[in-house]
C-alpha cells in the first residue's frame, strides 16, 4: 500500500508591528523624496507672468486658479538665457554642459580607476605592503586633512597644469576614499580558485585582473563610478577654484540661487530658474538609465564563461 505524501500548507507569517511600523516609514520617506521632483517640474512650467505676484512671499503657491497654463517655453528660455561670461569668453547652456560632462566623467574614471587598482594589488596579491596600503588609506581617511587647497594650487602651477582639465583628473587619481574599502572587499570575496586555474593555465596577471576578476566585480564597479559621477556633476566649488576658465552648469545654477543673477544672461522669472535647475538632472537621469541594467547584475560565483 502506497503511502500518500502529506500535503504540508505554507502558512503566511503576520508581519509584526516594528515590520508594519518601518514600512511605513519608508513610504512616508519615498514620497518625501519625490515631493521636491513634482514641485519642481510643476513650478518650472508654471506662467512666468502669475508667478510674479508671489515673488515678496517665502512660499510657493501649489496651486492657483488665475494661473492653470503649463509651459514648455520656459526650458527653452532657460537654454537661451543662462550664460555665463569668463576671462572675456561667453559660455552658453550648451558650452556650460560640455565643461560639465568632461569634467564629471573624467573625474568619476579616475577616481574609480585608482581605488581600483590598489584594491586589486592589496586584495589580490600577497605581500608585505598589502597590509601596508590598508592600513595607510584606513588612517588616512581617519586624519582630518586641512588646509592642502593651497599646496595642490601650487603644484598645479608648477607643473603647468593649473586651470585645466588634466589637472583636475590629476588631483582626483588617489585611492584615498571609501570606494577602496568598497573595491577591497568585493576582490577579496571572488574565489582565488580562478586565478590559480588561469594562472596554470598560462594566464597573465593582467589577462587576470581583466578577463576574470574585473567581470565579476563590474556591477560594484559601475556604481563606484555613477557614484563618483553624480557627486562630480553636483560639485561647484571645485571647478570654480581649479577650473577658472571652464565654469560648469551647476557652478552657473549656485550663482543663480545664491545672487539671483547671472553675468551673461537675463533669467528673470522664477520658473525659468526652476527650469534650469531641473535640465540639470538629465544628465545625471540618463546615466542611471543607461548603467541601471549594470547596477542590477547578479555576479554568478559558480563559474566562468570562456
Amino acid at each position: 500500500m502506497k503511502k500518500m505524501p502529506l500535503k504540508i500548507k505554507n502558512q503566511k507569517e503576520k508581519p509584526s508591528v516594528l515590520t508594519v511600523v518601518l514600512f511605513v516609514f519608508l513610504i512616508i520617506y519615498i514620497v518625501g523624496l519625490f515631493i521636491p521632483i513634482i514641485w519642481s517640474i510643476y513650478g518650472s512650467m508654471r506662467n512666468p507672468t502669475g508667478y510674479g505676484k508671489l515673488s515678496n512671499t517665502n512660499y510657493i503657491q501649489w496651486y492657483d486658479s488665475e494661473e492653470i497654463n503649463f509651459l514648455f517655453s520656459n526650458y527653452v528660455n532657460a537654454f537661451q538665457n543662462i550664460k555665463i561670461v569668463r576671462n572675456d569668453v561667453e559660455f552658453n547652456y550648451i558650452s556650460l554642459f560640455d565643461n560639465s560632462l568632461l569634467y564629471s566623467f573624467g573625474c568619476a574614471f579616475f577616481y574609480t580607476l585608482s581605488p581600483l587598482l590598489a584594491a586589486y594589488a592589496a586584495a589580490r596579491f600577497k605581500f608585505k605592503f598589502s597590509g601596508i596600503i590598508y592600513a595607510f588609506v584606513l588612517i588616512a581617511m581617519s586624519l582630518p586633512i586641512v588646509g592642502s587647497m593651497p599646496s595642490e594650487m601650487k603644484v598645479l602651477n608648477d607643473i603647468g597644469l593649473f586651470d585645466t582639465f588634466a589637472g583636475a583628473f590629476l588631483l582626483k587619481f588617489n585611492f584615498i576614499s571609501i570606494y577602496f574599502f568598497i573595491l577591497y572587499a568585493q576582490f577579496q570575496s571572488i574565489p582565488f580558485d580562478y586565478s590559480e586555474a588561469a594562472k596554470i593555465d598560462g594566464a597573465s596577471n593582467f589577462k587576470i585582473m581583466w578577463k576574470i576578476i574585473i567581470p565579476q566585480a563590474i556591477g560594484t564597479i559601475v556604481t563606484v563610478f555613477l557614484l563618483c559621477f553624480i557627486n562630480f556633476w553636483n560639485d561647484y566649488s571645485t571647478p570654480r577654484v581649479y577650473l577658472q576658465s571652464y565654469p560648469t552648469i551647476a557652478e552657473t545654477i549656485q550663482i543663480i540661487a545664491t545672487t539671483g543673477q547671472i553675468n551673461g544672461g537675463q533669467l528673470t522669472h522664477t520658473p525659468e530658474k526652476i527650469a534650469s535647475a531641473v535640465i540639470v538632472t538629465i544628465p545625471i537621469v540618463a546615466v542611471f538609465i543607461v548603467l541601471n541594467r549594470r547596477l542590477r547584475v547578479n555576479v554568478a560565483m559558480g563559474g566562468i564563461k570562456g
